[in-house]
């Protein structure tokens, strides 16, 4: 059974990781002409994604 000691180190770690990417920072409205414009999700991890209303606007990753 020790054998897998390392395997199951490694994925615990993982999950931390993983656990992390998904809990949630803050989370920002911009607003324009009474309308929001640009929502900002901010990650633990580091991550923030910006999407827009504007539906031609992609959303963006950006790691920080």
């Amino acid at each position: 059974m020790t054998q897998y000691n390392n395997r199951v180190e490694l994925r615990k770690i993982k999950l931390e990781e993983e656990q992390l990417d998904k809990d949630i920072s803050f989370i920002e409205f911009t607003f324009r002409k009474g309308k929001w414009h640009r929502q900002i999700t901010g990650y633990k991890s580091g991550r923030r994604v910006v999407e827009y209303n504007d539906k031609r606007k992609k959303e963006k990753v950006v790691y920080e």
